[in-house]
């Protein structure tokens, strides 16, 4: 069951209209006001769309920095995701491909995205400037992964940031054999393995926002002593600690037993941690 949150936010980017059209079905998006290629639910779900290549992706993600929208969304906590079509040497067409290896083709730099998308095919997407005909690697063949990549990482967090492709070409169905009923039928076809992505993606959005945010235990000690620069970040982060490792009622529990000052606040907090075998930061 995934989590309704207003405070997270998938981000779909793909290249082509024909692969933001089932998108725009599933999802139930409608334009941004003043935008073309800009999409949104009610439900933290937006779809951009770049166009075709590295150029045309690096261009909107700048303008879309740009825009008001961006500003709003740095008040969430927001998630990342590039589909789209891409060529494989071995991969059936209509098969989806989760990346585990992101590459640029002309740069010959590579980055690694966190295992955190289940699949039944992993492996690398390569970013090449022109289609590919004749499949020389065992990796997707797509033209904006890499670039997706750089991008994002401005905007989101690297478990956050994630590629899977949807295989429309091989050496047995040429490139010549795209259009846009065989991209609508594929991108349908895999519609809910894409929808199983984006929950996924919500929920640890969602979990990450949670541990970022001021615990209610913290807010709570904040209006009821005066904390240092110094005490205000342990005490924190020991909270936050708590609340990561599912144990707020017991730092509840620790609260209302009563303390002295911060210093004996932050030693018990500590010592519980400690006790458990948990452990602590400094």
């Amino acid at each position: 069951m995934p989590i309704i949150s207003e405070s997270v936010l998938v981000t779909l980017v793909v290249a082509l209209p024909a692969e933001a059209g089932p998108l725009k079905d599933f999802f139930q998006l409608k334009p941004l006001r003043a935008t073309n290629n800009v999409f949104q639910s009610d439900q933290g779900i937006r779809l951009l769309v770049t166009g075709v290549g590295r150029n045309n992706l690096t261009q909107s993600f700048a303008r879309f920095a740009r825009s008001e929208f961006a500003k709003e969304s740095q008040q969430v906590s927001p998630a990342w995701l590039n589909m789209g079509i891409a060529g494989h040497r071995e991969l059936a067409v209509g098969e989806m491909m989760v990346a585990n290896k992101i590459s640029c083709a002309v740069s010959a730099q590579s980055s690694f995205p966190t295992p955190v998308l289940s699949g039944n095919h992993y492996g690398e997407v390569l970013t090449v400037d022109e289609p590919e005909l004749t499949y020389p690697q065992n990796a997707a063949y797509d033209m904006e992964a890499h670039a997706f990549w750089d991008m994002a990482l401005n905007y989101g967090m690297l478990d956050l940031i994630q590629c899977c492709k949807l295989i429309s070409d091989n050496p047995h169905d040429g490139v010549e054999k795209i259009t846009a009923v065989l991209i609508d039928e594929i991108f349908y076809a895999a519609s809910y393995e894409i929808r199983q992505h984006v929950d996924l993606l919500r929920n640890l959005a969602y979990e990450q926002q949670r541990l970022m945010s001021d615990p209610a235990a913290y807010l709570e000690i904040a209006d009821r002593i005066h904390l240092n620069v110094n005490q205000t970040l342990q005490v924190r982060r020991l909270c936050q600690r708590f609340v990561a490792l599912n144990r707020e009622s017991e730092l509840e529990a620790l609260l209302a037993t009563g303390y002295h000052s911060a210093r004996d606040l932050t030693e018990i907090l500590r010592e519980s941690l400690k006790s458990a075998g948990k452990g602590t930061e400094e």
